[in-house]
């Protein structure tokens, strides 16, 4: 008889092991399951005001790299055509489902994504725009456009496929991301991302920052979001004669302030030189205009445990020139820490080049984490400054990063002698209002403009403290500059910037000296149309709470040199309190024919009641008549302007001094908005941001060549139908 014993004992102990197994196996996909399920909520979490828009999809999904949700595009556009790219091109872009599909755009020369944003205009944004073409239409020739921001240049795509990344601040709620044809092929797009950025990083005035370059020096595989909370994407990239450094400690807090939030696993890794006597160098293709100006972002983490002894001090030299800062770099254990070189400009027969050094007395090799390369895009429309200033009355602590206003910190009180030698003596008189006499002076060798109030004006005491208040308050580019004031005794008055086209009713009726035979081109009077606007549209939307200016009117809105429209004279205008509801009631002020006709009869003021008075400012403008035509029997303009527009003929409307040199869709489009702001009802008025975000349409349609109604194409019949929507990896390294 066999002995079965030890067997039963080995089967016993095998069940023991399995079970153990199971159990360690179970509780491990606990474990994962968990941690997918944290990452899962840390997902919806972080990603709070992205916009993630796969362009020609079918349907939306969850992008399985990043967890991010992309949506279908067809409510941000309504033109365009989709398409998918060709098959064989997809086992490249497998990993990247946004390159499968793309919108292009056969008809039209100009097509735009609408994008509104949770937080608002004003704010700091990373866009995206991804581009595949992926030889869709099979005619294997890669198109060339342009691609705008709203009525801004921002770049040109001319590759098969590519990134394009601006950090931006827009001035108002709404961003338009335009594709426009250039006559070199049908513009496309696979996909558009916007991220939110903190407000500390990256900013400049008047401006944006192109990504070219976002490198993980050291690094293996790509970085974006969830690593990155802003979903920056960082490209690996290392060269043959670079030692590698890595580590798997956890990063500190930045001790210095320069707190970038770069990812840990970006600063966990380091490209480092030979030896302390070799520098760290990288020379890369510009990728743009050679004569940008550069930004640079080095991004440094001491991730090495130095023996007693040794040290790490860097120096960074760009373009040739050596030392960023003062002081040499000190980089400290695990601690984040970036330099900025800003401002740099390049010549055309320069390259981006940089190198670390290892300064003197450092006896090891200079490293570097990571670095990113902007191109710095100049944009007219952008903010100029981020903050109000703090305001007490007789002193101003401006807060403002316009370092391009000249007077941004010159919100000071002058004598009346000051006064006196400022104007030679009141020597020049520049006009009159109800206000009191304007006179041309000079501070500091700059043309300023003082206005002094006068001892039987009607507005008096309290609009001069409410005029001076208000400027010390507020700053927008299209608004005139406080530069001072004076209050001595019954001598009280006012310093602005100086305005050298004067008023825009003066520049219509020939009245400003030496512009008697000047004639504003329709494009020009749709830059002053928006510029004026988009002044208005600050004091509604981006002052909290909100200013109504109350006296509108073209004699309130002045040109300078470069015909740049600022609004004037706040000395009626009215904090309007949110807590009151949708209006406050009080007295009627204003001038006759600006005049909101509902505010006049309820003395019920809001928003709109500026916007009735803007209308009628653009319809002066298209036209170039005085509000109340008398040789119409006092008839006003926007009645007259109904009554021809029921002709269908633009041409009896828009300023016959122009003899048709005008864009027709543009021109109707000008009309019609005009007519809307001046509608009886209130209710039926746009809002000022819609009212900006029509006049830059506007102005896109003047600057349109060859488009209908452009000059050498005018339509001399009824209305057309617009043609632009109005909603509307290799690397070494290259760029992008």
């Amino acid at each position: 008889m066999v002995d079965r014993q030890p067997s039963f004992l080995v089967l016993q102990l095998c069940l023991v092991l399995v079970s153990v197994i199971i159990t360690v196996r179970n509780s491990k996909l606990a474990g994962a399951y968990g941690e997918h399920a944290k990452r899962k909520l840390q997902y919806q979490a972080d990603s709070s005001g992205f916009i993630n828009i796969d362009c020609g999809a079918s349907e939306s999904y969850t992008d399985r790299e990043t967890g991010l949700v992309y949506e279908l595009d067809t409510k941000y556009i309504d033109t365009g055509k989709t398409h998918e790219i060709d098959p064989d091109f997809l086992s490249a872009t497998y990993h990247r489902q946004q390159r499968h599909n793309l919108r292009f755009f056969p008809e039209g020369k100009r097509n735009c994504y609408t994008l509104k944003p949770i937080q608002g205009g004003k704010n700091n944004y990373l866009i995206r725009a991804v581009f595949e073409y992926g030889n869709y239409d099979g005619k294997n020739q890669t198109p060339g456009f342009d691609l705008y921001l709203g009525v801004n240049n921002w770049t040109r795509m001319s590759s098969a496929m590519g990134m394009r990344e601006i950090i931006h601040v827009p001035s108002d709620a709404y961003i338009d991301v335009c594709l426009v044809n250039t006559g070199n092929g049908v513009p496309y797009i696979s996909a558009l991302e916007l991220r939110p950025l903190d407000n500390s990083l990256y900013r400049i005035p008047n401006g944006a920052l192109q990504n070219i370059y976002s490198l993980d020096l050291g690094g293996n595989n790509d970085i974006r979001y969830p690593e990155d909370v802003f979903d920056r994407y960082w490209d690996p990239y290392n060269e043959g004669n670079w030692s590698v450094m890595s580590t798997e400690s956890a990063l500190q807090s930045s001790a210095d302030g320069s707190n970038y939030k770069v990812p840990d696993k970006l600063l966990q890794t380091a490209a480092a030189s030979k030896s302390a006597s070799v520098p760290l160098s990288l020379v890369i293709e510009r990728g743009s205009d050679p004569n940008s100006t550069c930004y640079i972002y080095f991004h440094f983490a001491e991730i090495e445990i130095l023996d007693n002894g040794s040290n790490r001090e860097l120096q960074i030299e760009v373009h040739g020139v050596r030392n960023l800062s003062s002081e040499p770099v000190t980089l400290e254990y695990l601690m984040p820490m970036t330099k900025t070189s800003t401002g740099l400009p390049m010549s055309a027969d320069e390259e981006i080049s940089f190198k670390i050094y290892a300064s003197e007395g450092s006896n090891l090799p200079p490293i570097l984490n990571a670095v990113e390369v902007f191109l710095y895009i100049e944009l007219p429309d952008s903010p100029t400054n981020f903050n109000d200033a703090v305001v007490v009355l007789g002193k101003s602590e401006s807060k403002s990063e316009n370092k391009n206003d000249t007077f941004a910190a010159k919100n000071q009180q002058f004598t009346y002698s000051d006064i006196v030698k400022i104007t030679k003596n009141f020597e020049k008189v520049l006009g009159k209002g109800g206000f009191g006499t304007v006179y041309l002076g000079y501070l500091d060798d700059t043309e300023v403009a003082v206005k002094l109030l006068s001892s039987s004006s009607a507005q008096g005491y309290k609009e001069f403290h409410s005029e001076v208040k208000l400027l010390m308050r507020v700053h927008h580019r299209n608004l005139t500059s406080l530069v001072g004031y004076c209050i001595e005794g019954t001598h009280m008055g006012i310093i602005y910037e100086y305005m050298a086209n004067g008023s825009l009713d003066q520049y219509f009726s020939g009245k400003h000296e030496g512009k008697n035979a000047s004639i504003l081109s329709w494009e020009d009077r749709m830059r002053i149309a928006v510029d004026a606007a988009q002044g208005l549209e600050y004091l509604h939307d981006g002052c909290k709470p909100p200013i109504i200016h109350r006296d509108v009117k073209s004699s309130n809105i002045l040109l300078n040199e470069k015909l740049e429209a600022k609004i004037a004279d706040f000395g009626v205008s009215r904090i309007f309190p949110i807590e009151s509801g949708s209006h406050v009631c009080t007295g009627v002020v204003g001038t006759a024919g600006y005049l909101d006709p509902e505010y006049c009869s309820s003395n019920r003021l809001n928003e709109k009641s500026d916007i009735y008075s803007f209308g009628v400012i653009l319809l002066e403008i298209i036209t170039s008549r005085p509000v109340i035509l008398t040789a119409l029997e006092n008839t006003h303009i926007s009645k007259w302007v109904n009554s021809m527009l029921a002709e269908g003929d633009i041409r009896s409307i828009v300023d016959p001094k122009l003899s048709g040199d005008f864009e027709i869709n543009s021109a109707w489009k000008a009309v019609e908005l005009a007519l809307s702001c001046t509608s009886q009802s209130s209710s039926e008025r746009p809002t000022m941001i819609e009212v900006v975000m029509e006049l830059k349409e506007c102005l896109v349609l003047a600057m349109t060549p060859n488009g209908e109604g452009h000059p050498g194409n005018k339509s001399k019949g009824p209305r057309r139908m617009l043609s632009v929507d109005v909603n509307a990896d290799e690397f070494s390294p290259s760029a992008r």
